[in-house]
């Protein structure tokens, strides 16, 4: 069944059939993990946390009530789990020019040198989002790394519009401040 809408297979798995709920799975799996990594900065945890979503998402399928968006519902379940996380253990950072732990993940480029250079940037810009408070990495996590829009933002974190966007506009110039000082060392 080619790509079928998240509010069939709803349906279906409310009716017992598990292959459904798998297939929402592997559809969320990778945005889920995403934004739990982005969240906790650890990717053991990220997968933990990942995981403990799709749990709750299955327990809480049979009152699911299909108005709004699935992945608004599924979000905010995501957001809620992350936020626990982060009560039980709150995010470590090394220091943003810090060239300790090394790169997260080599890329699929064929140069080396700028595979590292990616793969450096991306640990600085992690740890730089680690610095921020937990609403703002959310929510640039949600808007500028997972495509949200404001609007399902604010849905999912159940505050109003103006709160998110004032909330991504610090983020967003607090992240510019951090990493300015790897920005200038780059064009050197």
């Amino acid at each position: 069944m080619p790509c079928e809408p998240d509010d069939v297979l709803i349906q279906r798995t409310q009716v017992g059939d598990l292959t459904a709920f798998g297939t929402i799975v592997d559809r969320y799996r990778t945005r889920i993990y995403s934004l739990a990594y982005r969240m906790l900065g650890d990717r053991d945890r990220a997968d933990d946390v990942a995981q403990e979503v799709f749990i709750r998402v299955y327990k809480a399928l049979g009152t699911y009530r299909m108005c709004g968006t699935f992945s608004t519902w599924l979000f905010a379940i995501a957001v809620n789990v992350c936020t626990d996380a982060l009560r039980q253990k709150p995010v470590a950072t090394t220091p943003i020019d810090s060239s300790e732990g090394g790169p997260a993940h080599e890329s699929g480029g064929t140069d080396p040198h700028s595979a590292y250079q990616r793969s450096e940037m991306q640990e600085r810009i992690q740890n730089a989002m680690g610095r921020l408070p937990d609403q703002q990495r959310l929510i640039i996590a949600l808007i500028h790394l997972q495509g949200h829009s404001y609007e399902e933002v604010a849905q999912i974190m159940r505050q109003p519009i103006g709160t998110v966007k004032s909330h991504a506009h610090r983020a967003r110039a607090r992240l510019k401040t951090l990493l300015a000082p790897c920005m200038e060392e780059d064009t050197r």
